[in-house]
């Protein structure tokens, strides 16, 4: 019997359009949100490691952004699942505008803004991408986005910067 339940999401594009396509998409099933909160990861954070998400992979991904979705608080309540988890950033309806609609617009602006700081940080932390196998002979090498559901509690999407391969 179906519950529209989304088991394990993982995919990677080279493009802003199809990220934006496959957030609007997770972030509709996957979080089913009523709020939506975005994160930008801090790098110089003593202890990033016990945040970052069990699924990724350090040799592989370069996360930039979490995306969390919550419940609205009771009427009258002024907090939330977010509230005092700083630096979440959070998003309702504004308007004809829902919360995904913000949030996906700030997401945008988050990597418009910083994606070529974030780009060369990769780089140097990951290389270029060419190794045993996959080298200069096989193909070009670029970079994309991986957007996964992470499979916590409450349920968040991480944004990655990873490598795109291009076979000849």
């Amino acid at each position: 019997m179906p519950i529209d339940m989304v088991q394990r999401f993982v995919v990677e594009v080279d493009s802003m359009a199809l990220l934006q396509k496959y957030l609007r998409l997770s972030m509709q099933t996957a979080l089913q949100p009523e709020e939506v909160a975005v994160k930008v990861v801090d790098r110089s954070e003593k202890y990033l490691d016990l945040h970052l998400p069990s699924v990724l992979d350090e040799n592989k991904n370069f996360p930039v952004i979490f995306i969390g979705g919550w419940y609205l608080p009771e009427k009258g309540k002024q907090n939330t699942y977010f509230n005092g988890y700083g630096p979440w950033e959070t998003f309702h309806s504004e308007g004809k505008k829902s919360a995904v609609d913000v949030a996906i617009k700030h997401v945008k602006t988050l990597l418009e803004k910083n994606g070529e700081q974030w780009f060369k940080e990769f780089k140097k932390k990951l290389g270029d991408g060419y190794n045993g196998g996959f080298n200069h002979f096989d193909g070009s090498i670029g970079f994309g986005f991986e957007l996964r559901a992470c499979g916590c509690f409450p349920e968040w999407l991480a944004i990655s910067i990873v490598h795109m391969y291009y076979g000849k």
